[in-house]
């Protein structure tokens, strides 16, 4: 529930054409509006940076050097100076001949972060970039990629709990240090930088060219596979972005901690979390918590994680924001991901893949419990869409085409990337499901974001509680028992004459659950297709021997009085839905 209490991309929208849209819908920006870089690392989906470090107030360093605590480390009341950490049994030396200071084990309260957020938002803002060493700075995204935490040095026990927890060393884009503290029988430990935990590999770069502080962020490792393995469980790296993946699951799509005027006229304020707080899983626990502290020109937070791994990994957000200042829109719970193109605007590239994208279409399901899918777009123009809502009961951004021959990328995996599922906790109020569709000419920029957007507009000094679950789905079929609306497809029809109107035709396919009871009385079927300042002609309805369920057509007509149109389309047996309803907008 929630109570009111890289460097800044600059976006800017001059002229947005509102229509409504279950709410409103926005097309068009005379400003420069940019994606998000996500071409980094096979693991670093995000253009944007980490955070400053920012020590815990009550660790102070030991006089004693050691190596950071790996697997099979001792626990805190080991971990003293007099006693330091040594590194997992079997690990490699380190590489370096100084080795870093592990601070005193000192007690850790979850209240302490939420002070710490609350305390920092009374202070000015201090930009958290650094200037890193050449070395470092001047890397290419493929050369910082060869960068390498080394496994073996990996903390916590794999073998007692099942996680790993790796670092992500300083570069490139990331110019911004984030300080890493462990948890261990509620104890807390700073971990300090060390090169001695990396291969450098083919860079040219050892641990004696530069020095640094803190880290780029870190990744949780878990055998979701099998019980040998160790799959990438859940990183967080760059300003406030994070991942989490399930059983079978590639890096795809990203979640955030959160957005300030994302898309607005002002430009988008980018949060960074700053430093995080691990907790060392016992043996036998199923689940690992990380806490993190966020902050930006005019909020600060508090965040808590508690990550569980799975099939559809779950991820349980708690979070505490206070504001340095108003915010015209908060985004919360947003979610970022790419679409270059499906198979309804696929002609306008030359790839010998069918589709490009991480996700398909936004699944709404809003607090009257209709289930709303818009399919995803590249627009030629920024296009914002909004859903305007009371006590939301999900939304998410899913991958729902799973058929690996329509996008034949055996590198990235299209097929195989998660949708992401989030579920509010408690009542969100009234507001809206807001989705940024941002034009991009390369898969390389996650165009896509989606958030909520409480209608209370923050003020200076105020405070904001929010929780909410998301989940590593695979298509959405398991969040409801309707059909869903699987394809979209689009063609133009030329005007024949005086008699006969230019059109658009749309191409619509449903499948899943009742919707295949119901082919034996096709007749008594019904498409429910609706459209503003438009007519709706030609409508047929057709079994749908090859792909499952029905297929539905229509042509869409404008009568002039508007440029754009608002279209819904459902099915319907007698008074009975059958059928997510399907939306989108579009521009004549």
């Amino acid at each position: 529930m929630y109570r009111f209490q890289k460097r800044v991309t600059s976006v800017s929208v001059h002229a947005l054409l509102a229509v409504a849209l279950a709410g409103f819908l926005t097309f068009g920006a005379s400003g420069p509006v940019h994606a998000q870089d996500s071409s980094t690392t096979t693991e670093t989906s995000s253009g944007e940076q980490p955070a400053v470090p920012v020590q815990a107030e009550t660790a102070s360093p030991a006089a004693e050097s050691t190596e950071p605590a790996a697997d099979g480390a001792q626990t805190p009341a080991d971990n003293s100076a007099e006693n330091p950490v040594q590194p997992a049994e079997g690990a490699a030396a380190p590489e370096t001949a100084e080795k870093p200071a592990v601070s005193v084990p000192v007690a850790f309260d979850p209240a302490q972060v939420i002070e710490r957020a609350r305390n920092l938002a009374k202070q000015p803002f201090e930009n958290p970039h650094r200037e890193l060493p050449e070395a470092l700075a001047n890397l290419s995204s493929d050369n910082y990629a060869k960068i390498r935490f080394k496994s073996e040095k990996a903390f916590f026990s794999q073998a007692n709990s099942g996680f790993a927890l790796d670092l992500y060393h300083p570069g490139n884009m990331y110019d911004v240090p984030v300080a890493i503290n462990l948890i261990r029988e509620g104890q807390v430990q700073a971990v300090p930088y060390s090169a001695g935990l990396f291969d450098f590999g083919e860079t040219g770069l050892s641990g004696n060219d530069f020095s640094t502080q803190g880290y780029a962020g870190f990744r949780l490792r878990y055998p979701l596979g099998n019980v040998a393995g160790s799959d990438e469980l859940a990183t967080f790296l760059g300003a406030s972005y994070f991942r989490i993946q399930g059983r079978d699951q590639v890096a795809g799509q990203m979640a955030r901690g959160l957005t300030i005027d994302l898309a607005g006229p002002s430009g988008e304020e980018i949060p960074v979390f700053r430093e995080f707080w691990i907790v060392a899983p016992k043996e036998g626990e199923r689940t690992i918590t990380v806490f993190a502290l966020l902050d930006s020109v005019r909020v600060t937070g508090a965040y808590r994680f508690d990550i569980r791994p799975g099939d559809n990994s779950k991820v349980d957000v708690s979070s505490t924001l206070f504001f340095r200042d108003r915010v015209e829109k908060i985004g919360l719970a947003p979610l970022n991901s790419m679409f270059l193109y499906g198979e309804q605007k696929r002609r306008r590239y030359d790839d010998y893949r069918g589709e490009v994208h991480s996700s398909d279409g936004l699944l709404i399901n809003n607090g009257k419990n209709e289930w709303l899918w818009r399919p995803l777009d590249n627009p030629a123009n920024l296009q914002i869409s909004s859903f305007l809502d009371e006590n939301p009961r999900g939304f998410g951004l899913l991958q729902r085409d799973r058929n690996f021959d329509h996008y034949q990328d055996l590198d990235t995996r299209f097929d195989q990337q998660p949708g992401y599922w989030v579920t509010p906790k408690g009542d969100w109020g009234k507001g809206h499901v807001e989705l940024v569709e941002i034009p991009s000419p390369s898969e390389s920029n996650d165009n896509i974001v989606a958030f909520w957007v409480p209608q209370n507009k923050p003020e200076a000094g105020s405070e904001l509680t929010v929780e909410y679950q998301i989940a590593a789905t695979q298509d959405g079929s398991d969040l409801h028992k309707l059909s869903q609306a699987t394809d979209t497809r689009i063609m133009h029809i030329p005007s024949g004459g005086d008699d006969a109107q230019a059109a658009t035709r749309f191409i619509l396919n449903f499948a899943g659950e009742e919707l295949e009871y119901y082919l034996s009385d096709l007749d008594n079927l019904q498409a429910n297709i609706s459209a503003s300042n438009a007519e709706i002609r030609n409508i047929r309805l057709m079994k749908d021997p090859e792909n499952g369920g029905v297929r539905v057509m229509f042509d869409l007509i404008g009568t002039g009085e508007a440029q754009s149109s608002n279209l819904r389309a459902f099915l319907q047996y007698d008074d009975r839905v059958l059928s997510e309803t399907w939306t989108m907008p579009w521009v004549f």
